[in-house]
């Protein structure tokens, strides 16, 4: 089982989309609303009733907790189990005393149930989002023995990064690899060279179309790297674990006074090349636009994108408007032109995003 858990503003642009999927036009594919504890499902209602908790803590923007529980192709179960899952599963978060919706989608190609939650609980008190993703995990694994449910392994702990489904369907209808996946596959021939420097890399990488920018601090300790090939960005998580600097430096021979020089001429031909791609903010995830080939999308571009929206998932904070205006546009991830839950992809390809806990949040914003 894999969750991917999002926290942001708005409550009824979750309700919108979830709703929008209980009225698809082919019956099969409609969603169920399984369980709620909502005294009704109407509109007006449950905006009353959401509002009537905000009111408790009228400072605290994000107070959605929107959380997909996802299952294998393989994996068969009924409205009942799929219940009890879910309600496990929010009592483990700590989810004990709060407003629910818990709804079933079938419109992707494994099993998969939505959970809706107001973090603010009927007392007033907030559940904490602090640490969900090791939280979530910890819960996960646990429950996986408890219903004798398939291991699923998330994508964080995967040494290289599964192709998501529109790089699947992209090859499919090109006959071409996507540029993330051509960049792990010239990654791992560079790296298997034997005796390979932090020097080599760069040099090596530079003459197969590679190009490094390095987050480098003014004392020369490096803690991050991107990829550049063929106009295409992407951090070393997106790629895959092996790929991330913490990963990348036990299997070559780094010296941080040794190289120091080095990273920084790579990093200076790589914005010379780059320009304003490689600004620090930019881009926080790798997203290629399907049917492209090359080419960067910024992450928050994702309702743009003609059918798939963002390849990763991470915090985006939700706008709290009318309704007639949300129609689905605050989305757990972005749009999709025949609402399929397509972002979620292969199960192997699934990411948690790691949320921050409020009090981080408001002083980072204090910070700035």
């Amino acid at each position: 089982m894999i969750a991917i858990q999002k926290i942001g503003k708005s409550f009824m642009g979750a309700f919108s989309y979830n709703v929008k999927k209980m009225a698809h036009p082919e019956m099969r594919l409609r969603a169920e609303l399984l369980e709620t504890n909502f005294s009704s499902m109407d509109i007006l209602q449950v905006r009353k009733e959401v509002e009537l908790l905000r009111s408790l803590k009228p400072n605290l923007n994000r107070y959605v907790y929107h959380t997909s529980l996802n299952f294998p192709k393989d994996e068969n179960f009924d409205n009942k189990t799929l219940v009890n899952i879910a309600n496990d599963y929010l009592k483990a978060q700590g989810f004990t005393n709060n407003q629910y919706m818990i709804f079933r989608h079938h419109d992707a190609d494994h099993p998969h149930i939505h959970l809706l939650v107001n973090r603010i609980s009927f007392d007033g008190s907030v559940v904490s989002d602090s640490n969900n993703y090791k939280k979530s995990e910890a819960i996960i694994r646990k429950m996986e023995q408890q219903y004798n449910l398939v291991a699923v392994e998330p994508s964080s702990s995967v040494s290289r990064k599964a192709p998501t489904k529109d790089e699947i369907e992209m090859t499919a209808r090109t006959g071409k690899a996507s540029e993330r996946m051509v960049l792990q596959e010239l990654m791992n021939n560079l790296l298997k060279r034997p005796g390979l420097t932090l020097q080599d890399m760069i040099a090596q990488g530079e003459q197969m179309g590679i190009s490094f920018l390095f987050n480098q601090a003014t004392t020369g300790k490096v803690s991050g790297i991107s990829y550049f090939h063929n106009g295409f960005k992407a951090k070393g998580q997106a790629l895959g674990n092996r790929y991330k600097w913490a990963e990348l430096i036990k299997m070559i021979n780094y010296e941080q006074v040794r190289d120091s020089a080095a990273i920084s001429e790579a990093n200076s031909r790589t914005t010379a090349k780059y320009g304003d791609q490689t600004s620090a903010g930019s881009y926080t995830a790798a997203t290629e636009q399907p049917g492209s080939g090359t080419g960067l999308v910024s992450p928050n571009a994702g309702a743009g994108l003609p059918e798939y929206g963002r390849t990763e998932i991470g915090v985006s904070d939700y706008k709290e408007r009318p309704l007639e205006t949300d129609q689905g546009a605050d989305l757990l991830a972005g749009n999709t032109a025949d609402h399929r839950d397509s972002w979620f992809g292969d199960n192997s390809g699934i990411q948690i995003s790691n949320d921050e806990d409020d009090a981080k949040y408001r002083r980072r914003k204090r910070g700035r």
